[in-house]
């Protein structure tokens, strides 16, 4: 009943695994992202084959079956780690490209079909011999293979941990690039990957305390419930990311109708600021146009408002507005935005009896607890407190004055 229940697990990881794979296949946008992503649900279907075929494997009577089964489960466990780290690079990058030198990642798989493959290549006499105590003395390479392979086994979970830290490394970094393209961030910070990394790890702790039951001499079979329990998290754990996998948009890569230079823009020749041609005419006069955005056109009460909307707005690079905000105004995208929400909000807390969740929404917060960690941070007050200890009260243009200074 444990195999069977084991092998339904199996079989309905292979199934959403497979569904996940056409469905990123079928994609002709983006098709960097979900070809990565595609890539990892790959190697989590074939992670999970030897558990569907575990039943074929203990009832054969050919013994190469065995280390067929340790290339299949080993070398894809070590490709799930790298293959996600390969995706989240590739998911937050503005470019879609991956990692650079990625044979790296994959030598410590390539190691596991190469063991796996001498295995099957060796005489099927070794394997009805495995069980006796001579074995590895009598062929001394032989030894040497078992050894490689449960090193390589082990390896499994140092390498898990490592992808997980630079996993969460790239992310901090990640959210602060969100700063320079969007006003709001919040929807695109993708924290089910903050999710998806502590159920990552619990489910580490799960497979490495089987490790350690399976080496305990006194307990030689590892508890059904435990195994069970361990596939059922993996299930859960496959489901959640395809489910997000396959919703998610590089955040990064700007909008099909923003993808085009603007008309009238400024000369965009140069990439990289030490290479732009911006003069400081030009970076003036798309300081003074940002500034007109904001305070005549009121672009800041848009949550939604990006770089790329703004450069069209304007009609200059969103390079070169980039450009401007950090060596004119010297502020990023995100700042530079905020900041006319504040002095707005200041003045609507200051001059009207509107509710906070209204002035909220109305200066272009998407949510009250970003409105109010932005107006605590700038102000070191929170606005209901601001709006009570107010001597007097000041116009919109006196705020925005004080605040606004290029």
């Amino acid at each position: 009943m444990d195999l069977i229940i084991a092998e339904m697990i199996s079989t309905a990881t292979i199934a959403i695994a497979v569904f996940g794979i056409v469905f990123c296949l079928m994609q002709a946008e983006f098709t960097r992202v979900s070809r990565s992503f595609a890539a990892f649900l790959a190697a989590v279907a074939v992670n999970n084959l030897p558990g569907v075929l575990n039943r074929l494997f203990q009832s054969t009577q050919n013994m190469h079956l065995q280390p067929a089964d340790l290339i299949l489960w080993l070398s894809s466990s070590l490709c799930l780690a790298p293959l996600f780290w390969i995706y989240v690079v590739t998911l937050t990058s503005s470019a879609q490209k991956g990692p650079a030198h990625l044979y790296r990642h994959f030598v410590l798989p390539a190691l596991a079909v190469l063991v796996g493959l001498v295995m099957i290549l060796s005489p099927q006499g070794l394997w009805a011999e495995v069980i006796t105590e001579d074995i590895l003395q009598t062929y001394g390479w032989w030894s040497g293979l078992i050894v490689a392979a449960a090193l390589l086994e082990l390896a499994v979970y140092p390498q898990m941990a490592i992808y997980l830290f630079l996993i969460i490394r790239r992310m901090m970094r990640y959210r602060l690039l969100l700063r320079d393209v969007y006003a709001s961030t919040e929807e695109h910070e993708m924290r089910w990957i903050y999710v998806i990394g502590g159920l990552g790890a619990l489910f580490w702790v799960a497979q490495a305390l089987i490790l350690l039951i399976a080496f305990d001499l006194e307990q030689p079979r590892t508890p059904p419930a435990v195994v069970t329990i361990a596939g059922l998290a993996g299930l859960g754990l496959v489901a959640t990311m395809t489910l997000w996998g396959l919703r998610q948009r590089p955040p990064l890569v700007p909008d099909p109708d923003d993808r085009h230079p603007p008309e009238n823009a400024e000369d965009q020749t140069g990439e990289k600021y030490e290479k732009s041609a911006l003069s400081t005419e030009a970076s003036t006069r798309i300081a003074r146009k940002l500034r007109a955005a904001m305070e005549k056109d009121h672009l800041h009460r848009d949550p939604n408002l990006s770089l790329w909307v703004l450069a069209r707005h304007i009609g200059a690079s969103p390079n070169y507005i980039s450009q401007t905000l950090n060596e004119v105004v010297g502020e990023n995208f995100f700042d530079f935005v905020n900041g006319y929400r504040i002095a707005e909000a200041k003045a609507r807390l200051a001059t009207t009896d509107d509710s906070v969740l209204t002035i909220t929404y109305d200066v272009g917060f998407n949510a009250r607890s970003s409105f109010y960690n932005a107006f605590k941070r700038v102000t070191g007050e929170t606005p209901t407190r601001y709006r009570k200890t107010l001597s007097h009260r000041d116009g919109m243009d006196d705020v925005r004055d004080g605040l606004r200074d290029f």
